[in-house]
C-alpha cells in the first residue's frame, strides 16, 4: 500500500509541477544573463549565448515583446502626449502581459497563469535592459534609429533620473525575478480541480 501511495504522490507532483520544473533552467539562464548585463556589459542583453532550446525560446519571446512594444507606441500616441507615447512601448509590454494573466486567473487555468507570470517576468527583464542603457545609449535601436530615439534616455532625462538608469534597471530585474518566482509557485496557491459527473439514483 505504501509503495502505491508513493507512486501516486510522484504522479501528483509531476502533474502539478512539471511546468515549474521545466521553467527552472530557462529562468536560471535569464537571471544569469541579467547579472552579466547589469554588472559587466550591456551588450550581453543581445549577445548572451543561450543553449538550445533556451535560445529558441529567447528568440521567440524577444520578437513577440518587440511587436507588443512597437504596438504600444502606436496605441498610446492617440492620446497626443509625447511622454506617454514614448513610455507606451514599455508600458504595453507590461499591460499586455497583465491582461493575459488576468484572463487565466479569472478562468482558473493554472498552467496559463504560470505562462502569463513568465511572460510578465520576461517583459520586465526586457524593459530593465533598455532602461539600464539610458545614459550611455549603446544598444542598437530598431530601424537604425539614432540615439536620440532611445525611449528610456528620453524618459529618464525628462524625469531628471538619467543618473539612476542602472539602479532603475536593477529594480526592474528584481520585479521580473518576483514574477518568475510567482510562475514557479503557482501550484502552491492555485489548485487544479477535475470535474466529475455523478449520477445519483434514488
Amino acid at each position: 500500500m505504501a509503495l502505491w501511495d508513493r507512486h501516486t504522490d510522484w504522479k501528483f507532483i509531476l502533474k502539478n509541477w512539471w511546468l515549474s520544473i521545466l521553467m527552472l533552467p530557462f529562468i536560471g539562464y535569464h537571471i544569469h544573463q541579467a547579472h552579466w548585463v547589469l554588472n559587466y556589459n550591456i551588450f550581453f542583453s543581445i549577445s548572451y549565448s543561450f543553449p538550445f532550446p533556451i535560445n529558441l525560446e529567447k528568440f521567440l519571446m524577444n520578437n513577440f515583446l518587440l511587436i507588443v512594444h512597437e504596438a504600444g507606441h502606436t496605441f498610446f500616441s492617440i492620446f497626443g502626449n509625447r511622454i506617454l507615447t514614448i513610455l507606451g512601448g514599455s508600458l504595453n509590454e507590461i499591460l499586455f502581459s497583465l491582461i493575459i494573466l488576468g484572463y487565466f486567473i479569472l478562468n482558473r487555468i493554472p498552467k496559463g497563469v504560470q505562462f502569463a507570470f513568465y511572460l510578465l517576468g520576461s517583459a520586465w527583464f526586457s524593459i530593465a535592459f533598455y532602461a539600464a542603457d539610458a545614459s550611455k545609449r549603446q544598444l542598437p535601436l530598431i530601424g537604425n534609429l539614432g540615439p536620440e530615439a532611445h525611449d528610456w534616455h528620453n524618459l529618464l532625462r525628462h524625469w531628471n533620473l538619467l543618473g539612476y538608469d542602472h539602479q532603475i534597471g536593477t529594480i526592474f530585474v528584481i520585479i521580473g525575478i518576483v514574477c518568475y518566482a510567482a510562475a514557479i509557485s503557482v501550484p502552491l496557491f492555485m489548485k487544479t480541480y477535475e470535474q466529475v459527473n455523478l449520477e445519483i439514483k434514488l
